[in-house]
């Protein structure tokens, strides 16, 4: 498919447009999605072409997860089994058979958490792992800790001044740098991660923390073909509880990231 990293990148700055609104009906997504086409002088295919060709890719992907999933099962109900069985019989070397055959069926289901939970440009963790690891079923917290919203400054003039691929070359180098903290990373949005962090370290050393992370990466020069500029990002921490509500914390952490900005964002000016 023709143009599709900045297809990609389109897609999820439309998302951003739209998240704050309740309703937003197909014609409003249509519209800002052929407006920043327009803006970034993209003709896009056919697009029922372009339908069929990601619904295709994701039902392929789809059906690849469902076949490895359905046979890691089956070997699990075959382990179990043979384990009941060489327990009860005191059978030792079948039992280490089963051991060595669980422990491959664990590495295996390792992948296939890492394919689900894993974005694939930034390789941080993703929404799904977010939910699954860190809320219950009503987006609320399972355990206390400290939360870091982060949003990218001048993210959009860079994708419009040197293309969707030096955006995405950004996004990798911060994502590499934001790991550095140690903490836990999600790609959150299209230019947006978040920092989970345990609750044994304080909010003011977590500040200082990703203070100096950002210090580092604006004082480094990005280089794509014969470009050469500097990235930063604006952050909000706040800190979370058990049960509080999810997307309660995000908007406190939103609030102080935009009053960061305000102060922060003077320092890099894009042209």
């Amino acid at each position: 498919m023709e143009n599709k990293k900045e297809l990609i990148a389109i897609t999820d700055e439309v998302k951003r447009q739209i998240s704050d609104i309740e309703i937003a009906p197909p014609l409003l997504y249509t519209k800002l999605f052929h407006n920043l086409l327009a803006a970034h002088n993209i003709e896009c295919e056919n697009e029922e072409v372009i339908v069929d060709k990601i619904f295709g890719d994701q039902l392929s992907k789809l059906n690849d997860l469902n076949k490895n999933t359905s046979e890691n099962i089956v070997r699990l109900d075959n382990n179990t089994k043979d384990a009941i069985e060489a327990i009860k019989n005191k059978d030792e070397t079948k039992l280490e058979k089963v051991l060595e055959e669980t422990a491959d069926l664990r590495r295996e289901i390792e992948k296939l958490k890492s394919s689900i939970f894993t974005d694939t440009l930034t390789k941080a963790y993703n929404r799904q792992w977010l939910y699954s690891n860190y809320m219950d079923g009503v987006e609320c917290f399972t355990c206390k800790g400290v939360l870091v919203f982060i949003d990218m400054n001048y993210f959009k003039e860079i994708n419009d001044n040197y293309g969707h691929i030096a955006g995405d070359k950004v996004l990798e180098f911060t994502a590499l740098h934001l790991k550095k903290t140690k903490a836990d990373l999600v790609r959150y949005g299209g230019d947006e991660f978040l920092l989970l962090f345990d609750s044994a370290i304080s909010r003011e050393e977590i500040k200082s923390l990703v203070e100096l992370n950002r210090e580092q990466i604006i004082h480094k020069e990005l280089k794509f073909k014969e470009n050469s500029f500097h990235t930063s990002y604006s952050y909000g921490v706040v800190p979370f509880k058990i049960n509080d509500n999810f997307q309660d914390i995000l908007s406190s952490a939103d609030s102080l990231m935009y009053e960061d900005k305000k102060n922060f964002k003077h320092r890099l000016i894009v042209d």
